[in-house]
């Protein structure tokens, strides 16, 4: 009895070891980016459906369904590594997100659109940044496999975002 209580003991501790090894494969700069990249996702999400709901251009339409198909499904990826890397993800948009759907909530119609695709450009533009620099920053395999997917689908939205903007005249 004592000896499988000893052998179980030392398991539990090997396996606690490996599970303090696995997380310490994550910089404390990778746990921040999960979670403003959950934070960024949500976001996305949120604001898409509100557009959905909103506006009446159909191709601002068709890219809002697309932000909440592919940000959602971007959401979905993060939550694994996150639990990976001990990471308890946010359930809501930063607070200056949410602000910035409060200012987008009050307006219509093509104020809307503008304010809407306005913002798209930014955002999608400068999560496209983060994602390559985490890329380049983390040692982590699977923050580096997780960054160069987002990357690819962000670099399509702001490719689909900037002809939309072009196409409204919006900078």
């Amino acid at each position: 009895m004592k000896i499988a209580t000893a052998a179980l003991t030392v398991a539990l501790i090997a396996s606690a070891g490996t599970v303090a090894a696995h997380a310490q494969a994550f910089s404390d700069q990778d746990k921040t980016f999960l979670k403003h990249a959950a934070e960024d996702n949500i976001a996305e999400v949120k604001m898409a459906e509100l557009t959905e709901k909103t506006t009446k251009n159909p191709e601002i339409r068709m890219f809002a369904e697309k932000m909440v198909t592919d940000h959602t499904a971007l959401l979905e990826g993060i939550k694994p590594v996150a639990m990976k890397a001990g990471v308890k993800l946010p359930t809501s948009p930063s607070i200056a997100e949410q602000a910035e759907y409060a200012k987008l909530k009050v307006l219509t119609g093509e104020t809307y659109d503008k304010s809407y695709v306005k913002g798209m450009v930014k955002d999608h533009h400068e999560d496209l940044d983060k994602m390559k620099q985490e890329n380049v920053a983390t040692n982590n395999p699977d923050i580096k496999k997780l960054t160069t997917h987002a990357a690819d689908v962000i670099a399509g939205h702001t490719k689909m975002i900037d002809g939309i903007a072009g196409k409204m005249g919006v900078q």
